[in-house]
């Protein structure tokens, strides 16, 4: 993957196909996560998403889209490990098919750089009426998170299992310091990320490289100071696992929710040993979890595990009857053991290592992933050839699986309950 520096701390990537009939344009500003400007980057991202200055409020940012050949345009809060990612994207129709080649690239860059560049700001504030607005629906939308029961159970087993305080809060915040954010605050920490925050730009389609570089050059770009991000994330074993549990009334099944520490480096090449080994314990319908916990032992309604490379931890969340919890527990950490143990077939193994190399090689005819997978490679530092990832995969034997199976170790329990 080639990457321009554009400015200091700016970096392109331009990433040309014709395979597509789109035009994707993605911006990155990324700084260290931080639990005191979270909340104020996650409004932010409300507030460019619905306003600028030449686009004063919603309704004129939607009609600008329809005259770009009804472009879609969104903003997003998101973290990968100890980083924290304001967003930017514009998807056109790639302009070669509308018959606007020149023109179309041109307005469609023009447009997300006033959104990005041009707020909607007065006196070092966003506009107050605006901010009011999407204020509220920040809220409503953190608010909402007890209403999806899993995602709540999941947002409680984090706070749980972290030692690190900016490991706990999500990636939009808090609504208690949503609440306590003035339009200046939102203003200053915008002021702060277009000048301290690492800019990376993805440019995927039908395109010319010196092009879009001249594109760029219309861009108020400045130098950004250039920091040592630090994405992935790794603690220590925690002497006892931390339990909780809390009870709601508007709930008829249990939640229970389980954190494992993996102890891997970042870079240790057994991280796709773990992909498998994740696969076959609970992140595939071929699964342990999913086959001998669901299925055959109707324990759960719902079960999976994800592991989660830029934290070191793998979790577990199952839907159930509360009478039925620990029993699951103890059947969860059962199928541990017998992977530990080596009890799982040759056929599995290898359909569940087919399932991951399919499922990969799927997210190739898929712009969205392709422009994720270049960020995280200018994040990381790290490129892995499809090829090179698909053998690694396949080499990954059954004694790697039992053998890093032993370095899973319980260090979280978090249980949703209904009211008795």
């Amino acid at each position: 993957m080639k990457k321009i520096q554009l400015k200091k701390g700016v970096n392109l990537v331009v990433l040309p196909t014709t395979q597509f009939k789109t035009l994707h344009i993605a911006v990155d500003f990324v700084a260290p996560l931080q639990d005191t400007d979270v909340a104020a980057r996650s409004l932010l991202t409300y507030l460019t998403a619905v306003s600028s200055k030449k686009y004063p409020s919603q309704q004129v940012v939607a009609q600008e889209t329809i005259n770009l050949y009804g472009a879609q345009y969104q903003t997003d809060v998101l973290r990968f490990g100890q980083t924290h990612h304001v967003r930017y994207t514009l998807q056109v129709p790639a302009p070669i098919y509308v018959g606007q080649k020149n023109t179309l690239l041109h307005d469609a860059f023009n447009f997300l750089r006033d959104m990005i560049f041009d707020p909607l700001v007065e006196n070092n504030q966003f506009d107050q009426v605006t901010f009011a607005k999407e204020q509220q629906s920040l809220i409503n939308e953190l608010d909402s998170l007890s209403d999806d029961k899993n995602r709540y159970a999941v947002s409680k087993l984090r706070e749980l299992t972290y030692n690190e305080p900016t490991m706990k809060v999500s990636s939009s915040g808090r609504v208690s310091a949503v609440k306590a954010l003035t339009s200046a605050d939102v203003y200053a920490a915008y002021q702060n990320m277009m000048t301290d925050d690492t800019m990376n730009l993805i440019v995927f389609g039908d395109v010319d490289e010196s092009r879009i570089v001249s594109e760029f050059k219309t861009w108020p770009l400045v130098d950004h100071q250039e920091k040592n991000l630090q994405p992935f994330y790794r603690q220590e074993l925690l002497e006892t696992p931390h339990e909780s549990f809390e009870t709601q009334a508007d709930i008829n099944q249990a939640i229970l929710t389980l954190g494992y520490r993996l102890a891997l480096a970042p870079d240790d090449p057994r991280r796709f040993v773990a992909l498998v080994m994740n696969a076959l314990f609970g992140g595939s319908p071929l699964s342990k979890l999913f086959v001998n916990v669901r299925e055959k032992e109707s324990l759960a309604y719902s079960i999976y595990s994800r592991w989660q490379h830029d934290t070191g931890f793998m979790i577990v969340a199952a839907g159930l009857d509360v009478d039925k919890v620990s029993q699951t527990k103890h059947m969860i950490q059962a199928q541990i053991t017998a992977i530990q143990s080596g009890d799982f077939s040759d056929d599995t193994l290898s359909a569940v290592k087919s399932s991951l190399i399919n499922d990969y090689l799927s997210q190739q005819d898929s712009p969205t992933s392709e422009i994720e997978l270049a960020f995280s490679r200018l994040l990381t530092h790290r490129e892995t050839r499809v090829n090179d990832w698909v053998r690694a995969v396949e080499s990954v034997t059954a004694s790697d699986v039992a053998k890093l199976a032993g370095n899973v170790i319980l260090q979280s329990q978090f249980t949703l309950l209904p009211e008795a």
